[in-house]
């Protein structure tokens, strides 16, 4: 496969893998007491997307190195047959550059519904089964993204969720032994039930939920998410027993844990706040809550990378594509372009 202006894309790879060697030699010490390594992203991936030219791509992933990433997570179909040629083109992209990515298993909707697992298992092996067979000799092709993400189930709903996991990283690891397999659950730090209706865990439980899990299932990764639903108020202190909980969860299971750093949040200063704009029982996602959503701020996020740090060495994030994505606009590009700055200086310095 060729590409134009190889010249120019080999400086770009050049100059990307400076800026990775600033912020890895600042933030390996990991467990040691520096920040996480910031080392990949989600991104929901579109159609629009997969029509973006062959410069609009190499721009697209020289901002995504400079900020010393390597690894892409893709969602949805379109990571896939579906994407047709553009998404296998895609893959040779990130070849070229010495990139990783995982492919998502895909869920169907209201899976927690569900009442057998068998079905959704099956769907989710046959495709596991089809990204191996069409993509399994791209280098750049690293393992499969399961995305059932959730917090913690009980009863009747346990019992499934614990066969999706299972059976569907077993059926991974038959189909592609070498494969890793990655999931991304979260934690809640609304005890009261302000955010929705939903049964709330303490760390303990919390522990235990996701130990019985990662004991039974064969998953090699652990991207926690960081945010206790996305809010801007929670404290990184208010965070820390989750993080030690699936801490103890994956050291005895023999599990590697990531962070999921999340870059993008619900800007309000505090959860009666959230109440008096949103109204008691109105879920982060709804609609109501569009227009306050933001970056993550800089600082911010290189302190939520340091508290990641005490529990891992490494960390992806949720909110690139949608908030940091330089191709997004001028507010997308102020933002990325702190964060460039905040994580190159801090490491420098």
């Amino acid at each position: 496969m060729t590409y134009r202006n190889l010249r120019t894309a080999r400086t770009s790879i050049f100059l990307s893998m400076v800026f990775s060697v600033l912020l890895c030699g600042c933030a390996s010490v990991g467990t040691t007491g520096g920040p996480a390594r910031l080392r990949g992203t989600l991104w929901w991936l579109t159609s629009e997307d997969l029509e973006l030219s062959d410069g609009a791509w190499e721009k697209e992933l020289d901002a995504v190195q400079s900020l010393g990433m390597d690894t892409l997570i893709f969602n949805v179909p379109y990571a896939g047959p579906q994407g047709g040629d553009s998404f296998e083109m895609l893959l040779g992209r990130l070849d070229a550059r010495g990139m990783h990515v995982y492919l998502d298993t895909l869920a169907t909707s209201e899976w927690w519904m569900l009442d057998t697992a068998a079905e959704e298992v099956t769907r989710a092996c046959d495709r596991a089964v089809l990204l191996h067979q069409r993509y399994g000799g791209h280098p750049s092709f690293m393992g499969f993204y399961i995305p059932y993400e959730c917090y913690v189930m009980w009863g009747t709903q346990r019992d499934l969720v614990t066969t999706l996991y299972t059976e569907i990283s077993r059926g991974c690891k038959t189909i592609a032994p070498g494969k890793r397999v990655m999931i991304s659950p979260f934690f809640i730090l609304d005890d009261e039930g302000n955010l929705g209706d939903f049964r709330w865990a303490a760390p303990d439980e919390y522990r235990s939920f996701w130990q019985s899990i990662l004991a039974e299932a064969s998953i090699d990764i652990v991207a926690l998410q960081d945010s206790g639903e996305h809010l801007a108020c929670y404290t990184l202190e208010q965070r820390r027993p989750f993080f030690q909980a699936m801490h103890s969860a994956c050291a005895a299971t023999g599990t590697t844990l990531w962070a999921n750093v999340e870059s993008g949040e619900l800007n309000v200063a505090s959860l009666e706040e959230y109440v008096r704009r949103f109204g008691r029982k109105t879920h982060v996602n709804s609609p109501k809550t569009t227009p306050f959503w933001r970056a993550v701020p800089a600082e911010r996020f290189l302190d939520k990378l340091t508290l990641a740090g005490d529990y891992t060495n490494d960390a992806i994030t949720w909110g690139y594509r949608e908030f940091l994505r330089p191709s997004r606009g001028a507010t997308a590009e102020k933002a990325y372009q702190e964060y460039v700055s905040v994580l190159l200086n801090r490491c420098v310095d």
